[in-house]
Order: structure tokens, then sequence, then C-alpha cells
């Protein structure tokens, strides 16, 4: 149901008819800021499975446990939420219970009246974002990731004593559990510019609690073709994936509907390809660190990418992401250099493009997008212009070559069961032999089933 702009409350009240409730949180700060109000929180005296058993009635939704701790419910009817939760103590004791001053506001439903007992309302005009007392982080650490979230989000400054709160108490961000660690970090990196609020989680240090991975990556130079160091460079390419996943026409404007059909589909876990990007964006050069060589001819990471596939993953494991989403982002940062490797061998072939795409698979344009992203944040003193447009037209020529293939693609030539009877292999060996096959199928080597015996014997001598 959409929310009416003309009178939001009385649209509130319509949606959640609920006798003697409060509405509270982010549903009266977001309905005094004159923004939807998509989820409606209450606060009832009654008991909170009895109340959403009876809204579940009228509105014909679905009523369930939303918190064994809390004894919350939630009843959900179409796109519609509605969350109650018993009263804790009186009203004023309740919100006194809560994270920051705006949402510390309660509204009866019955009459319109306002409890404000933090002045919440003040800092909603004020745009500032402050602790209701000295115990909200202990009470519940997850506020600590919740602040610099709320305040991206909201755009808002964050009240300087907060602030020293949060940072004064910023390890304690790593006590709850990866789960709800990992519903904050995607909900930091969703907004328009996740760079920015990476760096304020980061300024707070609730960023390197959660993630001690970041830490290691401050300060470690690179080679002449960058001028950040690891870390902000890091950041650089967080920005430029999501402006690349805004604007694919801008950066890759003769595919721009195949990256765009890619990034819109399922990464895992609530994301799409485009939000799990910044993810990996985050975690692709995340062992640089550890594999750092300083020579008196260079500096190098060699074999960074692989390591840092499986620092990804390791993290991801940490926060309890789902399997579909760490596959993802150990695809894209284990091959996130391959595109730039290619650029000395143009033009660019068949068997080459199939791969990348093997390698990516159904990735590809993803990894591309975290490739030009990567190269855009390399603008060191040795780095040219002339570099990052080579880089683009390669870009454009492999996702050129990418949808040839898969526009041409063909049932394989031989099955594993007839590879195995014309050879004699077994095992492995028969996985191998019909890979190498299917690459020189692609490639165009390789046309025919006769063609495909003769090399696959061949492969065997």
């Amino acid at each position: 149901m959409s929310s009416s702009t003309a009178d939001p409350f009385a649209d509130i009240r319509r949606r959640a008819p609920v006798a003697g409730a409060w509405l509270v949180g982010g549903s009266v700060r977001d309905m005094l800021l004159g923004r939807p109000v998509l989820d409606i929180d209450l606060v009832v005296a009654e008991d909170p499975r009895t109340v959403a058993k009876q809204l579940a009635g009228r509105c014909g939704g679905s009523p369930f446990p939303l918190s064994e701790r809390h004894g919350a419910w939630r009843v959900v009817s179409g796109e519609q939420t509605v969350d109650i939760a018993g009263c804790r103590g009186g009203i004023e004791d309740d919100l006194g219970l809560r994270d920051f001053t705006i949402n510390a506001i309660a509204v009866s439903l019955d009459n319109g009246e306002y409890i404000d007992p933090f002045a919440g309302r003040e800092d909603l005009d004020r745009r500032l974002l402050r602790t209701v007392s000295d115990e909200v982080f202990v009470d519940d650490p997850l506020r600590l990731l919740r602040l610099p979230r709320i305040a991206h989000e909201l755009g808002f400054g964050i009240d300087p004593a907060s602030e020293r709160l949060a940072t004064s108490q910023a390890e304690l961000a790593s006590r709850p559990s990866g789960e709800r660690i990992f519903m904050e970090m995607k909900r930091l990196l969703a907004g328009d510019r996740p760079a920015e609020a990476l760096r304020l989680a980061d300024r707070i240090g609730v960023l390197e609690a959660v993630l001690p991975e970041v830490a290691p990556m401050r300060g470690v130079t690179q080679s002449g073709y960058h001028q950040l160091d690891v870390w902000e460079h890091t950041l650089h390419v967080v920005e430029g994936v999501a402006d690349i996943a805004e604007h694919p026409e801008y950066y890759l404007p003769g595919h721009a509907q195949m990256v765009g059909a890619e990034l819109a589909a399922d990464a895992g876990d609530e994301l799409i390809v485009a939000q799990a990007l910044r993810l990996a964006a985050l975690f692709h050069d995340v062992s640089k660190p550890q594999t750092r060589v300083q020579t008196e001819a260079r500096i190098s990471f060699m074999g960074h990418d692989r390591e840092g596939a499986d620092a990804a993953a390791a993290v991801l494991a940490r926060w309890k992401a789902s399997n579909a989403l760490i596959r993802f982002c150990r695809v894209m940062v284990r091959e996130h250099l391959a595109l730039g490797f290619s650029i000395p061998q143009r033009p660019l072939d068949r068997r080459m493009a199939y791969r990348y795409l093997r390698a990516t698979e159904p990735w590809p344009a993803a990894s591309v997008v975290l490739s030009v992203a990567d190269r855009m944040a390399t603008r060191g003193p040795s780095s040219r212009l002339r570099h990052l447009r080579r880089h683009s037209e390669t870009a454009d020529e492999l996702l050129g070559l990418i949808a040839r293939l898969r526009a041409d693609h063909q049932p394989p030539l031989m099955r594993g069961d007839e590879v195995a009877e014309a050879t004699g292999a077994s095992g492995a060996e028969i996985k191998r032999l019909v890979d190498m096959l299917a690459e020189e199928q692609a490639a165009g080597s390789v046309a025919t089933r006769e063609e495909a015996l003769a090399y696959v014997r061949e492969q065997v001598r």
C-alpha cells in the first residue's frame, strides 16, 4: 500500500487501526521528515500477540513472532509491514530505552498526541543524531553501526558528545551476531554515496571493530600507478562500481543494456548484483597488505587476487552470508585483474573471451564493471589517460565477444560419457577433456562431431 502524501498520519491510522497504540521509532521520524512510511512500528499496553492477531484479522494479513527477547510480533499484508511490541513500563519509560532522540518520539494513534521527552523533534529540525542516554550502545552494541548508517541515510550530523561516546565504546560493535552485523553493513553500503558511509563508520571506529581486515590496508603504499594507499583506493573503487552500475550507458555505452540486465539479477541475501558488487569492491584488495613485496625496481602484490577471494569468503562466512553471495564475491575478487592482464593481447579473440566467461559466469559484466572501477581509481604519477582509454576499449571489446559467444552457444559436440567411450579416459581426465573441447568449440577451431572426436583422441595420445 502507498502512504498518503496529503495526511500521512491519517493514512497510517487507516493502515494500522489499533486502538490505544502508540506510533514510535522510525515511523514517527520518517513521517515528520516527509519520508514514505513503509513499515509501521507500534507499541501497545496489551499483549502484542493478541493485538497482532486482531489486526491481521481486520486487514487480511499474516501474524508471526518477530522477537522472542522483546515479545514483538509482525503483521504482513501484501507489501505492508506492521511491527507490534509491548510497552516497557509507561510510554516515556519505553522511549527512554531507545537509541537516538529522533527515534524516541511517540504519537498516540487515538488522538495524535505527541510524547517527546528527549527533544527529538528539535534534533530533527537541527538534522542531528543524538543518543538518548549513555547506555544505548551497551544495551545493544549494534546501535554503534546504526549510528553512522542512519546519519548517512538521512544526511544528518552526529552530536559531538554522542560521537565521542560511540568512539569510546566502538569495540562493542563486534559483539552482535554475524547476521545482525551483516544486515547493517548491507544497509551502510546501500546509499548513493557508499564510500562516504564507510568513511563515517571508520571515523567513529566501528568499521574496524566489525571488519578488522580494514586496519592493515591503511597506509599501504602502492606502485607508481597509484596515488592512494590501499584503503583510500578501495573506497574509490566502491564509489566507482556504484556509479558505473547507476550509469552503465555512460561508462559502457556499447553494452549498457547487457550490463544493466546482469546487474539487476539476484545475487543472494536480498541483494541484486549491483549492490553485491559494492561488497566485492570493498574486498577486492583486502589481501594486498599480506602480499606486498618491495624491491628497488618495483612494488608488487602477487597473489592478492586469489588470497583476497579466500579472505572475502571468510568475512562473509563470519557474517553468515549465503553461499550464493559468498561465491559471487569470491569470483569477483579472484578475477578482478583478468581484464587488465588481457590488454597487451589485443585484439581479443573468442578463446580468450570464453576463458573469461567461464571464470566469471554468470557475472562477466559485473566483473568488467569492477575492473573498470578499479582502473579508474588507479591514477598515480605513472598512469596516463591512454591507459584508462585502453582499459575501457578492452572492456567494450570483451563484452562484445561475450555477447556473441552467448548468442552463438551450441550444445556440446560430445558428452562426458561419449568422451570416455572414445578415449578410455576416466575420472577427472574426462572433465578436463570436456572442458578443453568446449573451449575449442567456442573458439571455432572444432565445429563437427568428427573434428571433436579427433581432437579428444589427439589430446589423450
